[in-house]
């Protein structure tokens, strides 16, 4: 008897929601699910783009672009404190200084920091969730961009998962996709995402990103890092919770060092818990 060929891993039975962070490798992902559906989703599928405000305006170009290219609905979606929970935006009506961050913010008693990064759940998992119930879903897959050479984080997703009405799929680690993959995919398509490196991916300022990193921020985007300075400065005024990580220098003395050392070399290699730790949940 010959042996059934494997199933196509980028072929998610619906219904699913394909998580699309902004990033590349999960654009790549994209691309692969509407290849292997014949070029457009099937019934019951959906792409989902959480924007947090703090993207960087080549990410929200980035996620317009594919949409628009691919011919596929990308659904925009910002959180509200306010029912349903979320708000359907645009690229052209999409928050670019942080609203949605804020309106969290000052509805908790700290920062969000790597311990309790509350920030991802209400801004991302949460309102992508709200989204897919009101389609009328009780259960479905989660797409993530997780590749083969991340799975460790994929592992702690499945976890996570577990407790939730949903179940995750990583075609891109199924099919063995690693970053040199993605890079190779990028490299001979006509468009791209055009940002200066990957410090500058996700939040701009991220906690979860490394301290050279942040620095390069604040050497390459002042004004827009001045952001997280006034969110620290504004929970320190109010009494606690005023540092995204107890285990590094606040932001304002983050500023304070690439002005006086503008000339300072930096490592801005990624730290581990960033890249696509959002995406991932």
């Amino acid at each position: 008897m010959s042996k059934a060929p494997n199933r196509d891993p980028f072929l998610i039975p619906p219904p699913f929601m394909l998580s699309f962070s902004g990033g590349r490798t999960s654009a790549y992902m994209l691309w692969r699910v509407l290849k292997a559906y014949g070029g457009s989703l099937p019934e019951n599928a959906c792409v989902l783009f959480a924007n947090t405000g703090r993207e960087m305006p080549a990410t929200l170009d980035f996620v317009a672009e594919c949409g628009e290219r691919w011919g596929v609905r990308i659904v925009w979606l910002e959180y509200i404190p306010q029912p349903p929970g979320y708000r359907e935006v645009s690229h052209n009506n999409a928050s670019r200084n942080g609203e949605p961050f804020f309106e969290l913010v000052t509805r908790r008693a700290s920062l969000p920091n790597p311990i309790a990064r509350y920030c991802t759940q209400e801004l991302k998992i949460r309102p992508m969730a709200k989204y897919v119930r009101a389609l009328g879903w009780s259960r479905w897959t989660n797409v993530v961009g997780l590749r083969a050479d991340e799975l460790h984080r994929l592992f702690k997703a499945a976890e996570r998962a577990e407790r939730e009405p949903w179940s995750i799929a990583a075609p891109l680690a199924s099919a063995g996709v690693r970053k040199a993959d993605v890079l190779a995919f990028w490299a001979s398509q006509p468009f791209d995402l055009r940002l200066a490196g990957e410090w500058e991916g996700n939040c701009d300022g991220c906690f979860l990103k490394s301290r050279g990193a942040i620095l390069r921020m604040f050497r390459d985007h002042p004004d827009r890092m001045a952001w997280w300075v006034a969110m620290e400065q504004m929970k320190s005024e109010a009494g606690r919770g005023g540092k995204f990580r107890v285990n590094r220098e606040d932001y304002a003395t983050l500023a304070e060092q690439v002005a006086t050392s503008p000339l300072l070399p930096l490592d801005f290699e990624m730290s581990e818990e960033c890249g696509v730790a959002c995406a991932a949940e």
